[in-house]
């Protein structure tokens, strides 16, 4: 839920990335990489003659659940970060076990507390074990829940990562999404998909710009929304898998004023989209768009509005939240084209999910507690999932997010402030519905 604020060099570089201007969809082969930057020991992480590997991207690491991974032979030749081990219950020994049961929640920490830690956006696989990112100055990696599977580390380098997504498909594989050099003042802002199978990673590298939306369809091809060109933020429309891609300028612009972008995709893989923009600085406006029809379309769901996020239905029927002055509202769309608008009995913007059984989920951060509604209770019932009512700041929870299993149970990950003295550290809380 994080919306960092853009300074002009951060704008200048978003000026410079602009990468595809044709409404037509073009193939995109891996931009060559410095092996600094990407991990390989090859030029392009292709074959020796200086085309791609036939998937298109490159293998990095060791296989999950196999032999140790060495410790002494990382990007490069240079050390490898050692592996946090495991502990008896074959999870990231640092993880806490489940608490009991407390207001229908249970919570445990999966990062304890540190100067880096990782990004509470997480996915859940079939049986609703958690997949997060760790990041510290030296690498990324993935951790879980899930007993006995490790990830070998991703071994991409570049200051600060910007993570723009993580999905597990239905076979297990893990895919993300991510601007490796996202802070930092380069010519190109590089975007890198990921995907882990057979205890391998394999990665393709584009320009398409600073990733702000990721899902997967029931295929498992992935589907990414980018942002290019700093005065407008053009989105880009990157979809296929690591081989076979295609970008899009989909021609729809989010305006100088942003702050908001979501979106889903249906089982069919096409793109539901809501987003702030056009509007002056205070008042933006509430838009929809698809590629359902072949094309891209937009409409106005909202006339004023802000902090949109949308979720699709079992049938595929878009939902949007958002919020306005005092109020917050859920608008959905007929097969029609009809928008309809239900004002909830709550307050401000949040996370929302659609379970397989058609119930709606909401997230909400309140300053020292997070608070999860649903509609299968009349009057969207309030419960308090984590509370920090004796903290020194006002706003503990520095990101969030929701995510709901295939059981109807929703799950929450959230990272949390806490002062030490002088300094501010971070750890990654997690808890969901008890079993």
């Amino acid at each position: 839920m994080d919306c960092p604020v853009l300074s002009f060099p951060r704008l200048v570089l978003f000026a410079a990335v602009a990468l595809v201007c044709a409404c037509e969809p073009i193939s995109l082969s891996p931009i060559a990489s410095d092996p600094a930057d990407s991990g390989s020991g090859s030029d392009d992480g292709g074959d020796g003659t200086g085309g791609n590997d036939p998937d298109g991207g490159e293998e990095l690491g060791a296989p999950d659940g196999g032999g140790p991974i060495p410790e002494d032979a990382g990007v490069d030749g240079g050390p490898r970060i050692p592996r946090p081990p495991l502990g008896d219950g074959g999870v990231d020994a640092r993880m806490t076990e489940w608490n009991t049961c407390v207001w229908g929640w249970q919570s445990r920490t999966v990062l304890p507390l540190g100067n880096d830690r990782g990004y509470p956006q997480f996915a859940l696989d079939a049986d609703g074990e958690a997949y997060l990112v760790e990041y510290t100055g030296e690498v990324l990696r993935v951790v879980t829940t899930k007993p006995w599977r490790v990830f070998a580390d991703m071994e991409v380098v570049g200051g600060q990562w910007w993570l723009g997504g993580i999905r597990v498909d239905a076979s297990g594989d893990l895919h993300l999404a991510l601007n490796p050099r996202f802070d930092d003042l380069v010519a190109v802002v590089p975007t890198d998909i990921l995907h882990h199978s057979e205890g391998r990673w394999e990665r393709v590298r584009l320009s398409s710009g600073w990733v702000r939306a990721f899902d997967l369809d029931a295929s498992g091809r992935f589907h990414v929304l980018s942002l290019v060109d700093a005065e407008k933020h053009r989105i880009n429309y990157v979809q296929g898998r690591i081989g076979d891609v295609t970008v899009v300028d989909t021609g729809l612009e989010l305006g100088v004023i942003f702050t908001h972008l979501s979106m889903r995709v249906d089982a069919r893989g096409k793109v539901h989209v809501t987003y702030e923009g056009g509007a002056s600085a205070g008042r933006p406006v509430i838009y929809y768009a698809t590629n359902a029809s072949g094309t891209w379309v937009k409409e106005q769901v909202a006339a004023e509005g802000a902090l949109p996020v949308i979720a699709l239905s079992p049938a595929g029927v878009p939902h949007i939240l958002w919020a306005s002055v005092g109020v917050v509202s859920l608008s959905t769309r007929s097969a029609e084209g009809e928008w309809s608008t239900t004002v909830l009995p709550f307050e401000g913007g949040g996370e929302m999910r659609i379970s397989s059984s058609g119930v709606v989920h909401v997230l909400r951060n309140l300053g020292r507690q997070l608070e999860y509604r649903n509609n299968a209770q009349a009057g969207w019932v309030a419960n308090t999932v984590v509370a920090r009512e004796a903290s020194s700041l006002n706003l503990p929870f520095y990101d969030w997010a929701l995510e709901v299993d295939a059981r109807g149970r929703a799950h929450v990950m959230y990272s949390e402030l806490v002062e030490d003295g002088v300094r501010m550290l971070r750890r990654i809380g997690y808890s969901r519905q008890c079993p």
